[in-house]
């Protein structure tokens, strides 16, 4: 009896943490990235028992499983939030007919129930096991891993159903292709080439599909920018993110004919979306689209942590720069001899990027931008030897910390607030 408890108590750990997985990401995505849609009012009905399930399943996490089953459950739950709003938005547009639809939103019920099933069968065998019944507490948890199996192959079958989603029509010759008119008809397009492109009708919506690569894996600043290639259009310009909610969006003034531009940082080997349209739906014209990477990454780029960090060794001076507020340098200092290490760091002058696109607004904005720096040193084993911020205004740092000789360090600097950028000169003595 002890030997089938064990064998029971080993698969519980699995179940419930892949079901807490499961619920607490598709919740998640149909709740936060849906909304209120009628994408998701098919979970209306069972609401309160996921609430119930969820409650229950909490008080069973924590416990330690196998990764590579809970890491298949995990791709499978976050990828089906993505699934339905790609549904729901090419069925929005006409991409997809009413049984293609059908067949999104069936799949989603079935994925539901079978997380609901996941939950009772841990509970019904949780009650077995504590009524002394080892047989059939077995059954149930069999039963509940059969069913996180079937979960795992509902996903796969939603994939399927979005297959039919449109693919995007390839950008040629420089120009626009209708139809555009909304994210899955996107326009595939190079980043730094330059689209011309029309709103016309007054209600004309113009997408294109961006994926920024970069060999090295380094993220960029990237440019968009409108040129107005009339009197006449009020333009609105915005970006997407990958699952089709606006990132940001900008207005041109009340002026018609006016240029806008704006700039966000990419992560290499993600895709982006540009819409396009007139501020009010009340203007047409023509215009020339760019998506322009600015080079605004150091040499010494990717080193945002320990792993990748750059070796600086005692007395060697690094000019590099923060390139946005999410980004961190790291450096290992080797070659101490000392008994104390002094940190300095200075701000220098902010160079505009000469891979700046035409419009230019945006960026001389950036460049307006004071770097007001944090510093942190970090001993080989990772505890923090030094944590440093400049005081309340952008500044130079400069100070020392006790050493070990023969020890390695790590130095970070990143922004203070994550709100400022801008470059530096590094020297650790």
């Amino acid at each position: 009896m002890s030997a089938k408890r064990n064998v029971l108590k080993s698969q519980l750990p699995l179940i419930v943490v892949a079901a807490t997985v499961c619920l607490l990401t598709l919740m998640w995505f149909v709740y936060r990235s849906l909304g209120r849609s009628r994408c998701d009012s098919i979970f209306e009905q069972t609401a309160d028992r996921v609430q119930a399930d969820l409650k229950f399943i909490k008080v069973k996490g924590g416990v330690t499983l196998g990764a590579e089953k809970l890491q298949e459950l995990t791709d499978s739950s976050q990828k089906v939030g993505i699934h339905l709003k790609s549904c729901c938005i090419a069925q929005q547009s006409k991409a997809l007919n009413t049984e293609q639809f059908q067949v999104c939103m069936s799949g989603a019920k079935d994925y539901q129930t079978q997380i609901i099933q996941v939950a009772n069968n841990i509970k019904e065998a949780d009650a077995a096991e504590k009524q002394q019944k080892p047989e059939l507490a077995k059954q149930k948890a069999e039963a509940a891993k059969e069913e996180a199996n079937k979960v795992v192959n509902t996903e796969k079958n939603l994939a399927k159903a979005t297959q039919a989603l449109p693919t995007p029509t390839s950008v040629k010759s420089g120009a626009e292709q209708e139809p555009n008119n909304n994210i899955p008809h996107a326009n595939a397009a190079e980043i730094a080439t330059t689209i011309d492109g029309e709103i016309n009708p007054a209600d004309d919506e113009d997408f294109f599909e961006f994926k920024y690569q970069d060999g090295k894996k380094r993220r960029d600043i990237v440019v968009v920018c409108l040129e107005n290639k009339s009197t006449t259009l009020l333009p609105w310009l915005a970006s997407f993110k990958r699952d089709k909610s606006v990132d940001r969006d900008w207005k041109a003034p009340n002026t018609a004919g006016a240029d806008l531009d704006f700039l966000f940082s990419a992560e290499s080997g993600k895709t982006y979306y540009v819409g396009v349209r007139s501020l009010y739906g009340h203007s047409t014209g023509g215009y020339t689209l760019s998506v322009v990477p600015q080079k605004a990454y150091d040499q010494y780029e990717p080193n945002d942590d320990a792993y990748t960090s750059t070796p600086l060794k005692v007395g060697q001076t690094i000019e590099a720069n923060i390139m946005d507020g999410a980004d961190v340098d790291s450096y290992k200092v080797s070659g101490v001899t000392g008994k104390s290490l002094t940190v300095d760091l200075g701000l220098q002058p902010n160079v505009r990027s000469q891979e700046s696109a035409k419009c230019d607004t945006a960026m001389a904005e950036r460049s307006m931008t004071k770097f007001h720096p944090w510093v942190r040193v970090l001993k080989s084993d990772m505890s923090i030897a030094q944590d440093w911020m400049a005081p309340n205004a952008p500044a130079n740092l400069m100070f020392s910390i006790p050493s070990e000789p023969g020890q390695d360090y790590f130095v970070e600097v990143t922004s203070k607030y994550g709100n400022s950028w801008g470059p530096y000169k590094l020297t650790v003595r």
